[in-house]
């Protein structure tokens, strides 16, 4: 797939760089995103529901929750790439992900269905990123008050998920059996 060179610090808040930093630096971010949507899918198909259900600790989310969070974060990302991407210079708001989940009404879908959103988001996802050209790749804007270029939501979306799937290998050991 096509390549998206790493963005540099002016094209990011500071606090996406934790997202970033977990992306493999080569610049192939959406062989990446391919690669962890395999991953999520197989999550959600090969794991017990009641694995699928249970938080690791009380008041924290489950597996589901964590998918459809992975799924909402990409919209809202691929949303800002795609403004910036088509050059409007609008600032865009803040997103509460805890308003997000508590509204996205989970324990009402299925994996499977979970499972179909994820994917056909993901598939959307990809198609944008590799028919943008080099210099729409370049652009930025404004996003919850901080710079953010076009390339750099495409690595934030990976290393996102990356962090989400490292938190559920540590934290639900159980969901693996």
């Amino acid at each position: 797939m096509k390549k998206i060179a790493k963005p540099d610090y002016t094209e990011h808040a500071v606090y996406y760089e934790q997202f970033i930093a977990k992306v493999q630096a080569d610049g192939a971010v959406l062989d990446q995103l391919k690669q962890q949507q395999t991953e999520v899918l197989a999550l959600l198909t090969q794991t017990e529901l009641t694995w699928l259900n249970r938080p690791y600790a009380p008041d924290k989310w489950t597996i589901l929750d964590i998918v459809q969070h992975l799924i909402d974060c990409e919209r809202v990302f691929v949303y800002r790439a795609m403004r910036f991407a088509r050059n409007d210079r609008s600032p865009l708001p803040f997103f509460d992900e805890n308003e997000f989940a508590r509204e996205a009404r989970i324990n009402t879908l299925t994996p499977k269905r979970l499972a179909k959103e994820f994917k056909t988001n993901r598939q959307a996802t990809l198609s944008f990123f590799s028919n943008l050209s080099a210099a729409a790749l370049k652009r930025k804007g404004i996003a919850s008050q901080f710079t953010m270029s076009v390339r750099a939501s495409a690595w934030i979306i990976a290393g996102h998920e990356r962090h989400h799937l490292d938190v559920i290998r540590e934290r639900y050991p159980l969901a693996e059996k």
